[in-house]
């Protein structure tokens, strides 16, 4: 029954990990696969052509699993790869900026956007905003230093609360909204909460997560187990570290990994 199907995630890493949590939080009893792309990350250094290629496979290799949905949770491939999938998946495919746009454009004033290089260069947080509010006044700044702070585990450090400070410096004082276009980012919230205070940041797995909640709602169907639903962890390379900055980013214990050849 397709309602007992998996939902399927994937991201260029393990930043992802931050939307399968959000997940896990709000659709406990649902199963999920996530795949992360960890012998090719990052995405946000690479080109369109590259990204859209990467998406695509990282898609087929989920449909292996016969999901229900796919979730592609890293912003850079929903930024450049997001159509081109969905025009080939057997199933609903939902990225992470049109949720996070939708919830920014709800806002009043102008709009802050955090990303990567490729993220920020696509202009896709603009697009979508102006969707749902033409003439919305936009302001992105790529932070590529923030990645690997997240990774390292830097969350309550002085030398991470700089560099937050010198690239949300970058934003106009009248921004007050600020959407985290980076699955990593969400880990330093507090370091970018001290680096500007006032703000509300807009996190795009929460919201992703329950436009994904609204899609079995509206048709696709819940797990009916009440029982915690299980996570398949499938990852393209394995890392020393992976499993220390894994468990971070998904605030539980990874369990077993699986490894895949692409």
């Amino acid at each position: 029954m397709r309602p007992q199907r998996p939902i399927g995630v994937f991201d260029s890493g393990i930043g992802g990990l931050t939307v399968v949590h959000a997940l896990r939080r709000l659709l406990p009893s649902e199963a999920l696969v996530y795949l992360g792309d960890t012998a090719r990350v990052p995405y946000g250094t690479k080109s369109h052509d590259t990204i859209v290629r990467y998406t695509l496979q990282m898609g087929a290799l989920l449909q292996q699993h016969d999901p229900k949905l796919i979730v592609v949770a890293c912003n850079t491939a929903s930024a450049h790869g997001l159509a081109a999938l969905q025009a080939v998946s057997p199933c609903p495919v939902l990225g992470v900026i049109a949720p996070g746009a939708e919830a920014a454009s709800q806002s009043n004033g102008p709009v802050g956007v955090i990303g990567t290089l490729a993220t920020v260069a696509s202009a896709a947080y603009e697009e979508a905003i102006r969707r749902h509010r033409p003439g919305a006044v936009i302001h992105s700044v790529a932070c590529p230093l923030l990645v690997s702070l997240a990774e390292e585990g830097w969350v309550d450090d002085p030398i991470t609360d700089a560099v937050c400070r010198r690239y949300l410096n970058e934003l106009p004082f009248e921004v007050k909204t600020v959407v985290l276009g980076c699955t990593h980012y969400p880990i330093l919230k507090a370091s970018l909460s001290r680096a500007r205070p006032g703000t509300t940041w807009i996190d795009s797995g929460e919201v992703a997560a329950e436009a994904v909640e609204r899609l079995l709602r509206n048709g696709l169907g819940f797990r009916t187990e009440s029982a915690p639903g299980p996570l398949r962890l499938i990852l393209t390379d394995a890392s020393s570290r992976l499993r220390e900055v894994g468990e971070r980013f998904l605030g539980e214990s990874l369990g077993s990994l699986e490894l895949v050849d692409l």
